[in-house]
């Protein structure tokens, strides 16, 4: 994928007429854009003066301004290319220990990087899917966040221009909020100041006997006082709303290491792909059905009709299983990717050609559903556990209770899978939790 991504990057920034990275781009009126010296040689080389764009053919004039933007991405791509191709010709198999021998590839979950001989195994056996690869990397350690070093740098911070892990992320999320209660609670300190004071200018400037300005300084010395403990206030409020601040934070540190250390190793639900009337736990394993619509960000993954969501995890090939426990009136699933998103009809799992589910009506009838056709499941359940079984080799999607097995599909899996949870009521109480994954 990163490859791929860094191809289309490498495809924008690539000047129409030399097909090579942007160098001191300009952009012309109709929007386009060609390297300096390219415009100088199309001129140069012009009969006329009506010489046009490469792209679109529109006449471009006289006016083409430096698109400084694009000039900065291109010469940072450029950096980055020298440093990805450096880095590439450099780095060896860290299991071939006896003798360097060049890497062609790096796993980002194993952090390592194998040779054409050892990187079969990530190709060739079911144990490693998921594992993405990318070419050689020569900065695995840098991926490390060096104040927490168990964490992976995830995201990029526009302010200092590098990557951040999650706990660096919350942290300067909680700093930027206390940052700004600081500056509110500043700018209303001033206010009040600044009120009181001119307040006071007009007096002093009322006075005008000596005993009226005796009387007059008495009353400022006492609203000086006043504003004195005022101050007093605001800055022991403040150092208390930090304090508070600060123990939010650690606790929101061991509530996502806890969350960490409990679902290594399972799927969990992705968010982009959740229904709003579904609730998701805090651990992104149990889903559950609710009565208000929730105010989840527009996503093209989304289900916008249909309740349901799909794991983040897919797999491509071997054999897996799925525990889950549901209650109430539920559907789980294994589903393509490619499903419908936002239609009321197609989008339900068993309702196209992209998805198999195992639906519970909410009264103890079980049905299973393929392509819009449904047959019904003798079967009755003796409890809420509920396993997945999905065989690329074979060929079959099965679905079986802790006593029998409730259904088996034939399929050819042409496309990775996910696991797919609906609840479709808020009465009888509908949920399901995803509680294991061999």
């Amino acid at each position: 994928m990163e490859d791929i991504e860094q191809s289309r990057l490498e495809e924008l920034l690539m000047c129409p007429v030399c097909q090579d990275i942007y160098n001191d781009p300009r952009q012309l009126p109709c929007g386009h854009s060609i390297c300096l010296g390219c415009l100088e040689n199309m001129k140069d080389h012009a009969s006329n003066r009506n010489y046009r764009c490469p792209d679109c053919r529109t006449s471009i004039g006289e006016i083409a301004h430096k698109n400084y933007a694009l000039n900065n991405i291109a010469e940072d791509f450029r950096v980055y290319r020298r440093r990805r191709e450096k880095q590439t010709n450099c780095v060896y198999c860290d299991l071939c220990w006896q003798k360097h021998i060049l890497a062609i590839k790096t796993c980002l979950k194993c952090e390592v990087s194998l040779c054409k001989e050892h990187v079969k195994d990530h190709l060739e056996l079911p144990v490693f899917t998921g594992h993405p690869l990318v070419e050689p990397l020569g900065d695995l350690l840098e991926r490390k966040c060096p104040e927490h070093k168990d964490a992976v740098l995830r995201y990029y911070c526009n302010s200092s221009r590098r990557y951040i892990c999650n706990i660096c992320a919350l942290e300067r999320k909680q700093l930027n909020l206390s940052t700004e209660a600081s500056s509110v609670l500043h700018r209303r300190l001033f206010e009040y100041m600044d009120q009181h004071f001119k307040v006071l200018q007009e007096q002093i400037a009322e006075s005008t006997s000596p005993q009226r300005m005796s009387l007059r300084l008495n009353g400022v010395t006492m609203v000086l006082l006043c504003l004195w403990f005022i101050v007093l206030y605001y800055a022991y409020n403040f150092s208390v709303e930090n304090h508070t601040l600060q123990e939010s934070l650690e606790q929101e540190q061991k509530r996502i290491k806890f969350i960490y250390s409990t679902i290594e190793g399972l799927p969990m639900l992705d968010m982009d792909t959740v229904n709003h009337f579904l609730r998701v736990s805090s651990d992104l394993t149990t889903v559950k059905r609710v009565g208000t619509r929730l105010n989840y960000p527009h996503t093209n993954n989304r289900f916008d009709e249909a309740p349901q969501v799909l794991s983040t995890q897919c797999f491509s090939s071997g054999t897996h299983i799925w525990e889950v426990e549901a209650e109430g009136q539920w559907d789980i699933a294994v589903s393509y990717k490619s499903i419908p998103r936002k239609s009321k009809d197609s989008s339900v799992f068993g309702n196209n050609v992209e998805s198999w589910s195992l639906k519970h009506d909410g009264k103890g009838t079980l049905s299973v559903h393929h392509n819009k056709g449904q047959t019904a499941v003798s079967e009755s359940l003796q409890s809420r556990w509920i396993a997945v079984m999905v065989s690329f080799e074979e060929g079959s999607i099965a679905f079986n209770s802790t006593t029998a097995q409730l259904h088996k599909f034939k399929a050819t899996l042409i496309q990775p899978v996910c696991l797919g949870l609906g609840v479709y009521v808020v009465n009888p109480p509908s949920s399901a939790s995803i509680v294991n994954a061999l």
